[in-house]
């Protein structure tokens, strides 16, 4: 039985094969579909490298059924996000404005994706997928759709919370174990909300603010000093380098939040990682912000430092409303969550996030990426390259002196770095054995068949005679 996501890269292939039928190779996005009929066929043909017993096999759906009752309710939000975006569009009508370049002489237009297109990948994302086990022994899910909405998908923003919150951790630890007097501290910098037109602007002045807070120096009076020789007084300034700083922040890591209020306003604020050297006066700092501004320092260790990361950069906005403000009914306090945002706004709070980085980094966790990568050895940059897919003899080259090609410039190669670097080591798809299928159903959730039948003893009678007998030895009597 074929699923709707087989059938969709079934088509996907022949569409492409008709307009293109001398083609030598296929581009990305056909072999992702020809690897998702690939795992279907071995799924449903699969010939396990060990022996599975009946008792391991309903833990391991067990298992997943605990896992996938959390997941249930993420994907119910998302497709009810799905509709509501599809509601924004009827509503306002938005259009996306296509955007051209020039490569080669030659003008090429890219049109961005529409809502509605939005709406639809939210629908599919992760409705079906493959079960199988990794070579060296655990379990993971090779879903047919990912939507790689962060900001709007509730997985993939865990995700890529996950990542993160794993790629800065070394970099604090770091900082904070180097000597003493580094320090910690996570500070939630906001002001006054800003009314619905002025979003985008409230997220630019927040991440100015934020810059010359790190920034912030003691005005400097002008000096005199005696001349004996010329028998007058000499007028000095000193330059604005050289004034004495309130505070030493040598690094800060910020992720920018901006949800709706309960009185429909902006509230834009910060989540932010000061790396602090000595003294760190509270005091100073909310007079050098002009407002009030949480602060507490953090203890240099990974665990306090891990969770107020995944705590951090996680995002705010609430997609569907809690079950006690249902039960509740209105007149509730809390803030409206995204699906019961006006149009207008939404349309606002989209447009604000495209092209915005939320999440930003400043001195000693500036770079990250260049100052891995030139630390590495050979080795692991040729690693890199392959999960990035760029050419291994980048390897041998500084990050600033990456060589281009074409139309892949050094900064479409630093960015596909980048992500392999962020993401870590692509498992081997080969070497999986794919046992099972796993689909949503909106009313029941998620529904797990495992492979049963001589496929899980490798088609070896023998050892499935083994395993009942066992079977029968561990039942209770």
């Amino acid at each position: 039985m074929s699923l709707p996501a087989v059938k969709k890269a079934e088509q996907t292939i022949f569409t492409w094969a008709e307009k293109h039928p001398h083609a030598r190779t296929v581009p990305p996005h056909l072999q992702a579909c020809l690897d998702l009929i690939r795992r279907h066929e071995q799924a449903a043909t699969v010939q396990l490298r060990r022996v599975i017993d009946p008792y391991e096999l309903e833990q391991i759906r067990a298992d997943l059924e605990e896992a996938n009752a959390e997941r249930h309710e993420r994907r119910l939000a998302e497709l009810r996000l799905a509709d509501y975006i599809e509601e924004v569009h009827h509503t306002t009508g938005w259009q996306p404005e296509p955007t051209t370049r020039e490569v080669q002489g030659k003008t090429i237009t890219t049109r961005p994706r529409t809502l509605l297109d939005i709406a639809q990948s939210l629908r599919e994302c992760r409705q079906s997928g493959y079960l199988g086990e990794k070579p060296g022994g655990g379990w993971l899910m090779a879903w047919d759709h990912k939507c790689g909405q962060v900001r709007l998908c509730p997985d993939e923003s865990r995700e890529e919370t996950q990542r993160l919150s794993e790629w800065y951790l070394p970099a604090l630890l770091d900082f904070s174990q180097t000597d003493r007097w580094n320090r910690i501290f996570y500070l939630v910098p906001t002001t006054h909300n800003y009314r619905p037109g002025q979003l985008a602007q409230g997220k630019r002045e927040m991440m100015e603010r934020w810059k010359q807070l790190c920034d912030a120096r003691r005005y400097c009076p002008i000096r005199y000093t005696w001349n004996e020789k010329k028998k007058k007084w000499r007028r000095k300034v000193a330059r604005r380098d050289q004034w004495p700083r309130l505070f030493d922040i040598r690094g800060s890591l910020v992720i920018q939040e901006d949800p709706l209020s309960r009185d429909g306003q902006w509230n834009v604020h910060l989540n932010a990682f000061a790396c602090v050297r000595g003294r760190f006066d509270f005091e100073l700092v909310r007079l050098a912000w002009g407002a009030n501004i949480h602060i507490r320092e953090l203890k240099g260790e990974a665990k306090a430092l891990r969770a107020a990361l995944l705590e951090a950069i996680k995002y705010s906005a609430r997609i569907v409303p809690a079950k006690s403000e249902d039960k509740a009914g209105a007149g509730t306090s809390a803030a409206p969550a995204m699906v019961d945002w006006d149009p207008e706004l939404w349309l606002e709070w989209w447009q604000a996030q495209l092209g915005f980085r939320r999440v930003r980094s400043y001195g000693v966790l500036y770079g990250l990426h260049e100052k891995r990568w030139n630390a590495a050895g050979l080795h692991q940059r040729r690693q890199w390259a392959e999960l990035a897919e760029v050419p291994p003899t980048v390897a041998g080259a500084l990050w600033r002196d990456l060589p281009g090609r074409d139309r892949d410039t050094p900064a479409k190669r630093r960015d596909r770095l980048r992500k392999s670097m962020v993401h870590g080591e692509r498992l081997d798809m080969g070497n999986v054995d794919w046992v099972g299928l796993i689909s949503f159903d909106g009313t029941a959730g998620y529904q797990v068949d495992l492979i049963t039948g001589h496929n899980f003893f490798a088609t070896d009678p023998q050892k499935a005679h083994q395993a009942t007998a066992q079977q029968h030895q561990r039942a209770p009597p």
